[in-house]
């Protein structure tokens, strides 16, 4: 047996080998020492203290998926191996297979999987020009699609964007250091393909073709030979040899383009906390917890994706908002089209089991009540005007499939296939008897237990059976004298005699015989019952996928009726994004006060750039996240949180907030903040959604304020990118006289006795001061701090600096006099910096600028003395 064990292992090398033993799973050598702390079962060994002890460690068979479960979670991958025959008849060594292996990229099991969530296994390759693509296979459902990369960070954006939970490249080859960083980082299973069974070129187009039916890949718009489906044949390789399986219901594969779709980088997405919080890592505090009120797990993995990618065509965008529409006006509809719906279960993950030949009786019965369930819903969605959802109502019931599951299951079978009972009656005659048998059996025990009881004179015999002794009469320790010579004993216990007879054997035989006759004509009909399904597994895919998505747009219809969100009217790309009133839909779902609405305009003619100036806490933040949150909501489908909204459709949106770095790579919290907003800068269009906040605030004053200054007029005058930047450069401000099409806007705020108000309010113009040293009270600053800030604000205000050209700060307490009137700066004979310093230069020309510019254009021959004072005046309060 440890032969055996030792030659399958070295046909799993880099996974836990789970060896059938009986009732258990072993693990031997160091697969046992590696696995017993991680699984928290005893370490023990065979042949202790000897020459050849063996380490080892089990599990038993029918817990064998929570074990898995935690093998799964460390990143590590098993070998399931089973007995392939029935031990009491086997002659020598039981047969035993690999039956599976199971990788964190290729879980089918339900235990196991987030119904909610995909479980995705990547391939990627790449070619030496650095360009390449990646594929991604989801495993229990069947979806599979593959997207081509100009470079390795592209590759990254995907990987980092759709978390697969596996990676596989071919053996021998190198990732790209930032995919390498990042599977170090992130945790990722990394998987490797051996050489010999990695499909290339031609046999990679081949395997494909017959995988997908097809004859020739052009029809998907690949072509032999490229990195694409090279990644793509590599997942299915990996996959089919992992599940043993053909994975019949594979049977599409999607090419997916940057033009598909509206583009958000992970980066965007994590900002916006649109699937994920950023505090707590969960849904909670996120977009998705607002929008998905789906009730289906097909219909929840589905508006994680819609969210993700959002559309980019606007005839798609606005046949979404019209089913939406639809379903808000007849929320009586709606809600008989959710109940049919919420019975529906997973028929695309069950089907999937199907084909992987794991699919559960329960699952089974689960899937026959599903389809059930299908033609109410179809009805709903038949009787609606909109397109999409007719479009949707044409789906097949697949009720032949449902009939045959009905005639062959019984209403509600038991958990595993071997405790029977799991065959209609009525389907095999031969069944019937077997069972008729079976079902008999107690009142023949009984029977004959009653007819021992009366020869015997012992009121307490009873029958009973274990699988060790088979049938037995069981005889007290009080009863002894009265069994009769024709017993013959079988097993002596403490208080009891356990005995048999020739009547007790024959009955034994009998019942036992059925009973296993029965489990294999069960067993066969099952087999049978899920080749059927599999056979249909495309099939029930696609009837999966049209009801997930009626399933996202009710429930997008239920997020708009319980928080009053209104239909968008969709403009063509690139054109004004206009907001009257909108809302943050997450601050606005979990703030215990009322939200405060705003208006938004971007166009490309008069409002492209917004320099938003304001307070912290005054709610910039927010403004900018609403904003971009309320576009993606749009084009997602989506009902957004406004009093009117016109929304020009965006390309991508790009947003910078907030403080991070990376110090594994070296990378200072600012060198982030500049290699973010450098991407915004190479990637951004005319048709893009730019949100940036307090950029520059990384480095010194000055640095920061140059840079922030060029950035806005590089998205001014070179990319055409709808931009909102809050800043706390009041500096800034002076771009809306220079640029025609930035505009100023701050947040609103109230002072009263020495405090502020936050209002939450976007008005026209531009704050006149910060207010950090309210914040810094209101955050609870002892008060002796904040009032030596105040007077050290005062100081760097009248410009009072030292020698050095530091701030020379004035003592509260009467020490350190400010300069004197004859230019000193109260030390014996030392000059002011004002006295020593030159005047400092303009940080930006700008506005000199368009000083000389005005004066050159003056017709000075022609200005009456009124109208050259009056320019005078206007020029001298434009240089400030």
């Amino acid at each position: 047996m440890l032969r055996h064990y030792l030659e399958v292992k070295a046909q799993h090398p880099d996974a836990l080998l789970f060896y059938r033993m009986g009732d258990f799973y072993e693990l031997f050598f160091e697969d046992a020492q590696r696995a017993a702390p991680l699984l928290e079962v005893a370490l023990t060994a065979r042949g202790r203290g000897t020459e050849n002890e063996t380490p080892m460690c089990g599990v038993p068979y029918h817990a064998l998926e929570t074990y898995l479960g935690k093998v799964l979670r460390a990143g590590l991958k098993a070998a399931v191996c089973d007995q392939m025959e029935d031990p009491a008849t086997a002659k020598g060594l039981v047969r035993r297979e690999v039956t599976r292996v199971i990788t964190p990229g290729t879980l089918s099991e339900p235990g196991l999987l987030d119904g909610k969530e995909e479980n995705l296994l990547a391939s990627a390759r790449f070619r030496e020009d650095g360009s390449g693509a990646v594929a991604f296979l989801e495993v229990s459902t069947g979806a599979f699609f593959v997207r081509r990369c100009a470079d390795a960070a592209e590759a990254l954006e995907d990987l980092e964007l759709l978390r697969p939970r596996e990676l596989l490249v071919p053996a021998g080859t190198e990732l790209p250091p930032p995919i390498a960083r990042w599977v170090e980082r992130g945790g990722v299973c990394r998987s490797t393909l051996d050489e010999e069974n990695v499909p290339l070129g031609r046999r990679a187009a081949e395997l494909l073709q017959r995988q997908l039916g097809v004859a020739t890949l052009k029809g998907l718009g690949l072509e032999d030979g490229e990195a694409a489906v090279d990644a793509a044949a590599a997942a299915l390789a990996y996959a089919r040899d992992t599940q043993r399986s053909d994975l019949a219901h594979v049977r599409a594969l999607a090419v997916r383009d940057t033009a598909d779709a509206l583009l958000l980088d992970p980066t965007t997405l994590a900002n916006l906390e649109v699937l994920r919080s950023l505090r707590e890592g969960g849904r909670r505090g996120t977009l998705l917890a607002v929008l998905d009120r789906t009730v289906t797990p097909a219909g929840g993995r589905l508006v994680k994706d819609w969210l993700r990618r959002p559309l980019r065509d606007p005839d798609a965008i606005r046949a979404r908002h019209e089913a939406v529409g639809e379903l808000v006006a007849e929320p009586a509809r709606r809600e008989r089209l959710r109940d049919a719906l919420g019975a529906l279960g997973d028929p695309e993950r069950w089907a999937g089991r199907a084909v992987l030949g794991t699919m559960a009786p329960r699952e089974a019965a689960a899937l026959r009540d599903g389809l059930g369930r299908v033609p109410a819903a179809l009805a709903e969605l038949g009787t609606a005007a909109s397109p999409l959802l007719r479009e949707l109502a044409a789906a097949d019931p697949l009720a032949d499939l449902h009939a045959e599951l009905h005639r062959c299951l019984v209403a509600s079978p038991p958990a595993s296939l071997k405790d029977g009972g799991v065959i209609a009656d009525g389907l095999d005659p031969e069944l019937d008897a077997a069972r008729s048998i079976g079902r008999d059996s107690k009142r023949h025990i009984l029977a004959v237990e009653a007819r021992e009881r009366q020869r015997t004179g012992i009121g307490s015999l009873k029958i009973r059976y274990n699988k060790v002794f088979g049938y037995y009469l069981e005889v007290s320790r009080a009863n002894q004298h009265l069994v009769p010579d024709d017993f013959i004993r079988r097993q002596t216990l403490a208080n009891a005699e356990r005995f048999v007879t020739p009547e007790v054997k024959e009955l034994e035989v009998a019942i036992l015989g059925a009973e296993e006759r029965q489990l294999t004509l069960e067993e066969e009909h099952y087999r049978r019952l899920l080749a059927a399904v599999a056979a249909r597994a495309p099939e029930v895919r696609r009837l999966a996928e049209l009801l997930a998505a009626a399933d996202v747009l009710a429930a997008f219809a239920d997020a708009a009726s319980r928080h009053g969100y209104i239909r968008p009217r969709v403009g063509e790309p690139g054109g004004p994004i206009v907001v009257r009133d909108g809302r943050h839909p997450v601050v606005e779902a979990l703030a215990s006060e009322p939200f405060v609405p705003n208006d938004l305009e971007l166009d490309g003619e008069r409002a492209q750039v917004v320099v938003l100036t304001g307070p912290n806490m005054g709610g910039k933040s927010t403004f900018l996240r609403q904003a971009a949150l309320i576009v993606l909501m749009a084009q997602a489908g989506s009902f957004v949180p406004a009093a009117e909204a016109e929304i020009g459709v965006v390309d991508r949106i790009f947003t910078r907030v907030g403080a991070s770095d990376d110090l594994a790579r070296g990378e200072s919290t600012f060198m982030v903040e500049m290699i973010e907003t450098a991407r915004i800068l190479h990637h951004a269009t005319a048709q893009s959604l730019v949100v940036l906040d307090e950029v520059g605030r990384g480095t010194a004053t000055f640095d920061g304020l140059s840079l922030a200054w060029a950035i806005a007029e590089h998205l001014h005058e070179t990319t055409g990118a709808k931009t909102l930047f809050a800043t706390h450069y009041h500096e800034l401000t002076e771009l809306a006289a220079l640029l025609p099409r930035v505009v100023n806007r701050t947040m609103a705020v109230k002072e009263w006795e020495e405090r502020i108000v936050f209002l939450r309010r976007v008005v026209a113009g531009s704050a006149d001061k910060s207010y950090g040293l309210h914040v810094a009270r209101l955050a609870g600053l002892p008060a002796t701090v904040v009032e030596r800030a105040g007077e050290v604000l005062a100081n760097l205000e009248a410009g009072e600096y030292d020698l050095a050209g530091r701030p020379r700060l004035a003592r509260s307490r009467g020490g350190g006099a400010g300069a004197g009137a004859d230019g000193r700066d109260g030390r014996e004979g030392a000059p002011s910096a004002a006295a020593i310093m030159p005047a400092q230069l303009q940080l930006f020309a700008g506005a000199e600028e368009a000083v000389a510019r005005t004066l050159r254009a003056a017709d000075l021959d022609r200005l009456t003395p009124l109208e050259a004072l009056n320019l005078l005046h206007e020029l001298r309060a434009r240089l400030g």
